[in-house]
């Protein structure tokens, strides 16, 4: 077996198994049953896999096609002063937008919800223009770290730290855990010894689960919790509640999933409108597909209503809905994790979450992320190639 180095590391760093890593560790997760929530299969779970994860590489395979070279190396960005100036219209046109929205929606969530006043994020923004926006917030918080890092000019990490404190006010946890996901990816290639922050970040990570279940012990009890969550009989008692919140929320999306696997879709909809319906701005969602409700599935229980990135796709079209959203995804994949230009970098970025979080959301096929992608291909429009 190779030694375990930078590059035997980036090597292995690809989509696919990326892709696989993350949905054996989940079901590895659920095959311990430390939570009498999880009822689901774990023989369905790993079939579910197999087949997606087929699917997922034949799509990932069929992007390599088309092409005639593949140049390996990760692209870096020049700040040029053409560049320079681009980042900063786009950071004006960003601010402009949001005052509008502003002023708009009367103020902001965060407001809102300290005076109690019944508002909340779903009522902040322009309609079919907000999630372009927070596409924007996002590109250019991860643009500005990347900056930082490369330039340690600290102007660009007050920018960023001002986008992520202005995704707090506006209460959107969803942007904010993207954009620490695109910007841990960047923090990660950019490292001089990946190994060692491999083992730095596990050894952190450990210690932050840790130390918030004592402290939500400490708050609040962890009796509350316990009863929520459901320990069985294999979970260590001795452990802090943290450690349990955050095998919970891993497991119950796919446990959630397989359970649905039991109920039939009767009707199969070929153009896919739960799957799709928050790629489109929400005008266009309506002329394309009507005035109609998404479904969301069944739940094994309401406390936990994540299904994973894959729920939608099996709504609309059941098991056939599964290969055909995993195939789609495998050439997206591999579609902007080999594009040309310096935009790869970022796009990389973006592609690494969606896969990661695949476990909890289709952010493939969610407009806020996946714009993120044009605004990257604006921002590097006219700029030198690789």
């Amino acid at each position: 077996m190779p030694r375990l180095t930078d590059n035997v590391i980036m090597k292995y760093f690809q989509p696919v198994l990326l892709f696989a890593g993350t949905w054996i560790f989940v079901i590895f997760l659920l095959s311990l049953r430390l939570s009498n929530l999880l009822e689901s299969s774990v023989n369905d779970a790993i079939t579910f896999f197999l087949m997606v994860f087929a699917c997922f590489t034949a799509g990932y395979l069929v992007g390599f096609l088309p092409k005639k070279k593949i140049k390996i190396g990760v692209s870096v960005v020049d700040l040029s002063l053409k560049l320079k100036n681009r980042y900063f219209l786009f950071i004006k046109i960003w601010v402009f937008l949001t005052i509008i929205e502003i002023i708009v929606s009367g103020g902001v969530p965060l407001v809102w919800l300290l005076l109690k006043n019944g508002k909340t994020y779903f009522d902040f923004g322009i309609q079919s223009v907000h999630g372009l926006l927070n596409a924007l917030g996002m590109m250019l918080c991860v643009l500005s770290f990347y900056l930082f890092k490369k330039y340690k000019d600290k102007k660009y990490l007050y920018y960023m730290l001002f986008l992520i404190f202005w995704y707090v006010i506006v209460i959107s946890r969803q942007v904010i855990i993207v954009m620490l996901m695109e910007i841990t990816f960047i923090f990660f290639i950019m490292a001089k010894n990946k190994l060692s922050l491999i083992k730095t970040v596990a050894i952190y990570g450990f210690i932050v689960i840790f130390l918030f279940g004592i402290v939500g012990d400490m708050r609040s009890g962890a009796d509350a919790f316990y009863e929520l969550a459901q320990p069985s009989d294999n979970w260590p008692n001795w452990l802090p509640s943290g450690f349990l919140w955050v095998y919970v929320y891993l497991t119950t999306p796919i446990n959630n999933l397989i359970f649905n696997f039991q109920f039939e879709v009767r009707e199969l909809s070929y153009l896919f409108p739960n799957t799709l319906s928050l790629l489109l701005p929400s005008f266009i969602r309506d002329i394309v597909f009507g005035q109609q409700d998404t479904v969301s599935g069944n739940l094994v229980t309401p406390a936990f209503n994540v299904s994973s990135a894959f729920m939608s796709s099996y709504m609309d079209m059941g098991k056939y809905g599964l290969g055909i959203f995993a195939f789609v995804i495998g050439l997206i994949s591999n579609l902007t994790w080999w594009a040309t230009g310096s935009k790869r970098f970022f796009f990389r970025a973006i592609t690494f979450q969606c896969i990661i979080l695949s476990i909890f959301y289709n952010h493939f096929f969610y407009l806020p992320v996946a714009f993120q992608y044009v605004w990257f291909i604006l921002f590097f429009m006219n700029y030198k190639k690789i």
